[in-house]
Parts: C-alpha cells; structure tokens; sequence
C-alpha cells in the first residue's frame, strides 16, 4: 500500500518511517507526487492540531488519490498561554529557508519569555497524526468500515522546559540553542531532571534514534502503528 506523508519535511518522514516499518507501505512525499509543486498548500484555519492534521490529510488524499497522512505538530508554552501552538512553524511571520525560519522563531520565542525563571519555562512539544483515506488490500474496504473511511488520529507529547540564554552554548547567539542534531525549536527544548534517559539534554543533543525513542512525534508514529496493525493485521 501507498501512503502519502503530506510534508516537504524530510525530517518527519525520518522520524515516522522509522516507527512505521511494514514491507506492505511504501512512502511518498509531497515533492514524489508533485515535483511541479502545482498541488497549492491548504489554508490550515482549525483552532486545534487535531482539526489541521484531519484538514490536511483529508485535502491531500483528495488532490493525489493517496491515502495521506498528515501531522500537525508544534510546542506550547505554558507562560505564554500555550503559544505558539499551532502557529509553532510561522511564529515569528518571518518567510524564507527552514534554518532562517527557525532561528527568527526561535529569537522571537526567547524575547516573549524573557528572563523568565526555570520554573516559569515549561513547556511540551505536541503531535497530532491523522491517516486518511486507507483501504484494505482485499475488497477495496475503507478502514473504519463499509460506510467510508474513517480517519485515525493519534496524539503524543513530551514535556520540558525553554532554555535561558545563558544556559545556551552561545549566550551572544541564543536562538542556536544547545546542541545540531535537531531543528526547529530542539536546540530549546531541554528535557526534565528527573528524565529516566536524557535528563537536562536537549532534544537537538539526541541522536536521531534517541530523539525518535521519546519524542512527541515518535509517540504519535508508534499509536498510528498500533492502530493500523489492530486495523489491517499488518508486521512488521
């Protein structure tokens, strides 16, 4: 079976693909579907990541004929309010490559915490998977039932903190964090001192096979296989 992973992020087609390992799915991303780049982004407008994941797999199911798979995923922060939330990818309005997006996003979510103490820093990374559109090979039945597909959706989370400046290993440059094997907000994100594995690591200090072991998108992918091994009979 084919499924569409509905990102041009090769990161989370990493992250999921090695959680969802079946010698009956083979993935595809966005750019294999459409390397024209004619299938325009969807306006995500849901309150929730739920309600963007289901929009965009739903959406991008209809635009190939795959069944898709989307995530939404960002980090809240408990003393902004849980910001930037579902806005984690365009929090600082800046535009441009993934590293200069990151960074703006990451110098914009340190100046909005201030000099905030430890205790006022926490904060949870978030994934939401939704798959669509998934039929079983025999019969052509839609997962769910005879009625239509029905979408499975699963959450994971993973709870720190932000880092201080000072704390990062440029204080002059903040926004780099801790640590180069993540992206995004990872450099930022330090795990909890009384994390059983990675104590006060952050989550760009993992290697990936680590990272993935904990990470809120790991447990997102691990659900999403335990559903679909419940609802196809698939191994591994």
């Amino acid at each position: 079976m084919n499924i569409l992973l509905a990102t041009s992020n090769p990161h989370k087609l990493g992250e999921i693909a090695q959680v969802i390992v079946s010698p009956s799915i083979s993935w595809f991303l966005l750019r294999d579907v459409d390397p024209a780049g004619r299938i325009a982004e969807p306006v995500e407008d849901q309150p929730t990541f739920e309600g963007n994941a289901q929009l965009k797999a739903r959406y991008y199911a209809a635009k190939t004929g795959l069944a898709c798979l989307a995530d939404d995923s960002g980090l809240e922060v408990d003393a902004l309010g849980g910001e930037p939330g579902i806005y984690s990818a365009r929090y600082s309005g800046v535009a441009g490559g993934r590293e200069d997006v990151d960074l703006a996003n990451n110098r914009k979510l340190l100046a909005e915490l201030g000099e905030r103490p430890p205790e006022q820093r926490a904060a949870r990374f978030v994934c939401v998977l939704c798959l669509h559109g998934l039929t079983h090979e025999k019969g052509g039945q839609a997962v769910g039932g005879a009625d239509g597909p029905v979408d499975l959706i699963r959450r994971g989370t993973v709870e720190g903190r932000i880092l201080l400046p000072h704390e990062c290993s440029d204080p002059t440059r903040p926004e780099r964090g801790r640590g180069s094997n993540g992206f995004g907000y990872d450099p930022l994100f330090e795990l909890p001192p009384d994390h059983p594995r990675f104590a006060g690591k952050t989550t760009a200090e993992l290697s990936a096979a680590d990272k993935n072991s904990i990470s809120h998108r790991g447990q997102a992918a691990r659900l999403m296989w335990e559903a679909l091994r419940s609802q196809l009979g698939l191994s591994e």
